[in-house]
């Protein structure tokens, strides 16, 4: 999925941050998890993990990949139609059902998000076809949850292969802030959910979704990964589409981009200037960890010099890595894309 501070292409350097400190067990936390992937990955590892965010997306994510660690088996589900291709196991059956849904026009995500729903301004973010999928399948996820017949674990499973089939057919250029006035060449894709690997583990793992200033006061762990947002869009607006897909809740909306409303609760302190800087100082301060790797952005709110001073009230002599990065940016070409190098920031401190 495209998400804005996705760490794929950084993975390799945080662990090694990680083995240089001769850290490969123990608990790993990650406080602004995201889609997780920093927190997968330390799950391949054999460590222990807690993540958290404040998106409820996130947290399926979490529940997802983190928390769950077996294959789902949907076993309650014996009746589903026959001809679905016998030969695959329960899961591929599962999902190869959902694929084959008729859509339904009766749904908050055609009529708000589809230029044939019932909303004045036409949004684009999906075709007819595929908005129509989207209100089918999730409301079957949902019915089959009430109805008993899949396990929690199971419902995650399915709500992300959802996430991920919808950021593929979206009409948009980055996040969700805004459709395109044309047709994306992936709109005219169906719809489609697909399986993924559950990662195996012995441990038992912890997924939240809570202010990570509040949950730190509750949480001791060998490593802390901090990755908090770095400018002042919130995510919650980033991503309303998905947001909303996941809770599947007919949320109030507003503007011409049908953003769902959000209260103060759900807005990141890290996402403003007057109050980024005094977060962190406070996340940090209350950290019980020995030790912190922290990835911010050159371009974000906190500068890299205030970042050190408050990592060097915890530790002695923290360190800075820096790492030329791609900026998040869907189309650039030519010189264009030397304009959008910039530089991701990895610091690690080790508490006194």
């Amino acid at each position: 999925m495209r998400y804005i501070g996705c760490k794929n292409n950084l993975l390799s350097s945080i662990d090694e941050v990680a083995r240089t400190h001769c850290v490969q067990d123990g608990v790993f936390c990650d406080l602004f998890a995201g889609t997780h992937s920093v927190a997968a990955h330390f799950k391949r590892l054999g460590f222990q993990i807690i993540s958290n965010d404040l998106l409820y997306l996130a947290y399926v994510f979490g529940r997802a990949l983190i928390q769950n660690s077996e294959q789902a088996k949907f076993s309650r589900l014996r009746n589903l139609p026959s001809n679905l291709f016998d030969e695959m196991d329960a899961y591929l059956k599962t999902l190869n059902y959902l694929n084959q849904l008729d859509g339904t026009s009766d749904g908050f995500i055609f009529n708000v998000y589809c230029p044939g729903g019932k909303n004045q301004y036409n949004r684009k973010y999906l075709s007819d076809k595929n908005g129509q999928r989207v209100d089918a399948v999730r409301q079957q996820i949902e019915a089959w949850r009430q109805d008993g017949l899949i396990r929690e674990d199971e419902y995650y499973t399915l709500l992300l292969s959802l996430l991920e089939a919808v950021s593929k057919v979206t009409n948009i250029s980055g996040t969700y802030g805004a459709y395109l006035k044309g047709w994306d060449a992936r709109t005219y894709k169906d719809l489609t959910l697909e399986p993924f690997s559950a990662i195996s583990s012995d441990k038992e793992h912890f997924v939240y979704q809570e202010d990570a200033n509040r949950l730190i006061e509750r949480i001791d762990c060998d490593i802390l990964y901090i990755d908090p947002p770095y400018n002042s869009r919130q995510y919650i607006t980033n991503y309303h589409l998905l947001e909303t897909v996941a809770r599947y809740d007919n949320p109030s909306v507003y503007g011409k981009t049908g953003m769902r409303s959000y209260s103060e609760a759900e807005k990141s302190a890290y996402c403003s200037k007057g109050a980024c800087l005094s977060a962190f100082a406070t996340l940090i301060a209350r950290a019980r960890a020995k030790h912190i790797i922290v990835s911010y952005n050159s371009e974000g709110i906190m500068s890299k010099a205030e970042i050190l001073e408050v990592l060097n009230e915890k530790g002695e002599m923290p360190k800075l890595i820096p790492i030329d990065y791609r900026r998040f940016k869907s189309n650039s070409t030519g010189a264009q894309k030397n304009k959008n190098l910039v530089q991701e920031y990895i610091f690690y401190v080790q508490s006194k």
